[in-house]
């Protein structure tokens, strides 16, 4: 016996991310233990294994906003995980809290290179201190996404929010991205993921979509180069406007429109394909069944933020 927990131990101490929450918590006992109840119940309410140590440690580090403090990161962390179950099917959250990567589509580029848009945990491709939920691309037969964007759905003055915490390049660096973009028809990647996170947050009913600005950022302290992007600059590129909490808040999207060829093609695939993923994930077959317009779309949130109050009810 005394051997087996001598073994646990040192598997635990091993295991960097374990150690860090372990110390960390030592500074926020309170909001550590709160956490890991909460999250360890809601993995097995859901068959999904227990949480990652990564996803353990998310309260007692910088969170998606450089300036909350832990309780704040707890608020955004439970708030979020009560909205995914409220507004997605049981076997789409289990699928997400296992770690399992969520084909959105497959769009064909130039070459014969085909690139995937999919949805997972953000510990699954390392943003797990931006957000909750990473929206990536990548290249068949790559490793590593050549994009990847990480939220939290929120609520923000009274009202269904996506709360964009980051959006990363590739890791080889330029390279990549200069020929995926010339593959995506004139693309660019996060071009494409922002896209897709936008639609995402369209689908759920979603009345914003807010964006973390640079001084904001929890890498912002390790200074420019901890960070693959300004993201100021580019948020108002894609017509951000100052404001919210994080920093930018988005307007509404339009209407994608395109002849299904090229750049503005793709860009319709894409919006049509996160609506198809949203719809078939749905919690049931009354929210799936909604149709596309506009009336239904407001039907829709109001539905889905009437669900979500109950089970932030039960909690």
């Amino acid at each position: 016996m005394r051997v087996a927990v001598i073994s646990s131990l040192r598997a635990v101490l091993r295991d960097k991310a374990m150690r860090l929450f372990l110390l960390r918590s030592l500074l926020s006992p309170v909001v550590s233990t709160r956490w890991a109840r909460f999250i360890q119940r809601y993995h097995r309410a859901f068959d999904a294994g227990p949480p990652a140590s990564r996803v353990l440690a998310k309260p007692v580090r910088s969170y998606v906003h450089l300036k909350l403090g832990p309780s704040g990161r707890l608020d955004i962390l439970r708030g979020h995980y009560k909205l995914f179950r409220a507004l997605f099917s049981r076997d789409c959250v289990r699928r997400v809290c296992a770690g399992e990567r969520l084909v959105v589509a497959d769009f064909e580029a130039r070459k014969g290179a085909v690139y995937r848009l999919a949805i997972a945990a953000s510990v699954c491709v390392s943003m797990q201190r931006e957000g909750e939920l990473a929206i990536f691309l990548v290249k068949r037969g790559a490793e590593t996404p050549v994009n990847r964007l990480s939220l939290a759905l929120g609520v923000v003055d009274g009202r269904l929010a996506a709360l964009i915490g980051g959006l990363q390049g590739p890791r080889g660096g330029k390279r990549e991205v200069i020929d995926a973009t010339r593959e995506l028809y004139g693309l660019r990647p996060k071009d494409a993921t922002l896209l897709a996170a936008r639609a995402f947050a369209a689908a759920i009913g979603a009345d914003s979509v807010h964006a973390i600005a640079n001084r904001h950022h929890v890498l912002e302290r390790l200074g420019k180069t901890a960070k693959h992007a300004d993201y100021d600059a580019y948020w108002r590129e894609r017509g951000a406007e100052p404001g919210g909490p994080l920093g930018f808040v988005f307007p509404p999207l339009g209407e994608v429109a395109g002849d299904g060829n090229g750049r503005a093609g793709l860009k319709v695939e894409i919006v049509a394909a996160m609506r198809r993923f949203v719809r078939a994930n749905a919690h049931s077959a009354e929210v799936r069944a909604l149709g596309q317009t506009n009336r239904a779309a407001s039907t829709r949130r109001a539905l889905w933020l009437s669900r979500a109050r109950r089970h932030a009810a039960r909690c």
